[in-house]
């Protein structure tokens, strides 16, 4: 009920989001409600100090009076002290553990999301909404938390100034209608310049993260004016809006200011007549009424500007929770998954069509394929035929969106993913590797690996005998995207690594068509000691690396249009025959160009 309300106030899916997390802690909640209420209360007791302090003290010239009123300033100041504290404390707390949630569970989602996600937006903009926007979510609480002590103080003061008077205290509220207009004028508008100001963020991040992954090309072609320039103008258009903010948030203030000194005009005014020509209220209690009024300004002035605070992050954490909508990878399409058996019998692709989210095209049409035990398959063809994204189909990255895939006559889909994911080996050609240490690449498929069990599969894949010439061995470095390692290097532990998963299934992205000779030799070895045993499914570039495989797969336009041997595929002098010449005579070409140059 009170999220219904709440999202009904501001219309915000962040406030919503803030307010579920928040009531994880009831207990931190209920306390951090309690004791800022507290400290409001006590912050307010001189608007009812004065009255006594005017009336006996200073009329009546009471000295006892004098000494109490006095013990309960120092009191209450204190108690004001103490309360503040552990209100700012424990507000900060909540706030902290509800930002921390935040971020952890933004970014568990989107580790779940699928691959379609990843290929529809920008990595640098996934970014922003984890780092800052997430950040911004969580920075609505601290607001939240503020905005509810400078409430409960303006509203303990319209109290007393309702006791004093009550026909003083509704001439004196007639100006905040006008006040809360001004704010919900400017606030909307607030809001939405926030939401395109954040998406300008986005756009900035996004192309400072593309421009720097991309350094190298942006050098080797010269083009670093260029970017520079273009950079120039992505984050004009992010000034521009957060200063057409600023000067929406700036006109909030002076106007609510001049409001409210009308107020207090308007007050000594009635107030005057009141205490000289009738004599309803004493001196004390004018004091009382103008304290309790100059003390509700610096509250209810924080109030507005928390609140404009509030609407200028809110666009920010609304994109938060445009992720969290994002729905994930589903596991099983089954209720009670199937046990996956890593006896693999066959692998069948039956009437499988696909077409990308947000496309009309279809990238595979009516593919049929069946693979058995232990075969190796390779699909070739030109670039865009769809044979990456027919085997990426395989580890679910994407879901037909008719036909089938089955292993075992049991369609993948009722297996659960990762239970699934497991039994599936990749290398692909651009090898990944994390920032960290040899050893904990060749690890990183699979928990409790000995010491014994990474240097066997080091040797497997080749890349024993250079680990351990390096200074720290298996305990070395491999940098950022492992740039402290060469390509050959790199491919070989990315081998290790699927070795030591033992899977099932493995796919290979042709690993060897940016090496030197002696890397792509030993690479190559590696792949096919790799292979041995296991169901493989090769993308091939290199014809010459797949003669041996057991089906080839010619693929064109998302279509299968040969399949068989390579003799019998060169037999049928068919795409992949010109496929094959061409890459042979450009191979002729290349090799009789170094015998000419040496």
């Amino acid at each position: 009920m009170i999220k219904e309300k709440l999202n009904q106030v501001y219309k915000s899916d962040a406030l919503g989001g803030f307010l579920k997390y928040s009531l994880r802690y009831k207990g931190w909640l209920i306390w951090t409600i309690f004791i800022s209420s507290l400290s409001s209360a006590l912050g307010a007791a001189p608007a009812w100090l004065t009255k006594y302090l005017v009336d006996d003290v200073l009329i009546s010239k009471n000295g006892k009076t004098m000494i109490l009123i006095g013990a309960a300033i120092f009191i209450t100041t204190v108690l004001k002290l103490v309360t503040a504290y552990y209100s700012s404390t424990t507000s900060s707390y909540l706030t902290e553990k509800i930002r921390r949630d935040i971020k952890i569970d933004i970014f568990e989602h989107i580790e779940n999301l699928p691959m379609s996600y990843f290929t529809q937006n920008k990595l640098g903009d996934i970014m922003a909404r984890l780092s800052g926007d997430s950040s911004s979510l969580g920075k609505i609480g601290f607001l939240l938390f503020e905005m509810l002590k400078e409430f409960v103080t303006v509203l303990i003061f319209l109290v007393r100034m309702f006791q004093v008077d009550f026909i003083l205290a509704l001439v004196s509220i007639t100006v905040l209608p006008s006040m809360l207009a001004v704010v919900k004028k400017y606030t909307k508008k607030m809001r939405k310049s926030g939401k395109i100001r954040q998406d300008t963020i986005g756009q900035a991040t996004a192309f400072m993260q593309e421009s720097l992954a991309g350094i190298q090309v942006i050098k080797g072609f010269n083009k670093t004016d260029m970017v520079i320039s273009k950079y120039k103008e992505v984050t004009l258009g992010e000034m521009e809006r957060t200063y057409r903010t600023q000067k929406i948030k700036a006109k909030i203030s002076p106007l609510n200011e001049l409001l409210a000194t009308t107020m207090v005009l308007l007050v000594a005014a009635y107030g005057g007549y009141q205490i000289v020509y009738t004599g309803s209220i004493t001196a004390g209690d004018l004091i009382s009424f103008i304290t309790a009024i100059g003390l509700m300004q610096s509250p209810l002035k924080k109030l507005i500007s928390r609140n404009s605070e509030l609407y200028e992050i809110i666009p920010s954490g609304d994109r938060v929770m445009e992720v969290l909508k994002e729905a994930k990878e589903v596991d099983s399409y089954i209720e009670n998954p199937k046990t996956f058996d890593e006896n693999i019998q066959s692998v069948k692709f039956e009437n499988v069509d696909f077409i990308y989210p947000n496309s009309d095209a279809k990238v595979l049409k009516n593919i049929n394929l069946k693979v058995n035990k232990g075969e190796v398959v390779a699909f070739v063809g030109s670039s865009g035929s769809g044979k990456t994204t027919l085997v990426n189909m395989i580890p679910r990255f994407y879901d037909p969106v008719s036909g089938s895939i089955k292993i075992n006559d049991i369609d993948i889909r009722e297996y659960s993913l990762k239970d699934f994911r497991g039994h599936i080996g990749m290398v692909p050609q651009e090898t990944f590797l994390f920032s960290g240490t040899i050893a904990e690449n060749i690890s990183f498929g699979k928990e409790g690996i000995t010491r014994d069990e990474i240097e066997k599969a080091a040797k497997m894949a080749n890349a024993y005998n250079f680990i351990i010439d390096l200074e720290k061995g298996f305990e070395t470095e491999v940098g950022e995207r492992g740039v402290l390692l060469s390509g050959g290097q790199k491919q070989r532990i990315a081998i290790a690594r699927a070795l030591i998963q033992n899977p099932s299934i493995m796919i290979l992205d042709e690993a060897t068509s940016a090496l030197d000779t002696e890397s792509e030799r030993l690479v190559q070895d590696a792949l096919e000691k790799l292979m041995v045993g296991r169901t493989t499914f090769v993308i091939a570039h290199r014809l010459s690396t797949i003669v041996g495989a057991d089906k080839i797969v010619v693929m064109e336009k998302g279509e299968i249009k040969e399949i068989g041997t390579h003799e019998e595929l060169l037999a049928k002098n068919g795409i992949y025959t010109r496929l094959y010449n061409i890459q042979f005579n450009r191979n002729e070409e290349l090799k009789l160009n170094r015998e000419t140059v040496g």
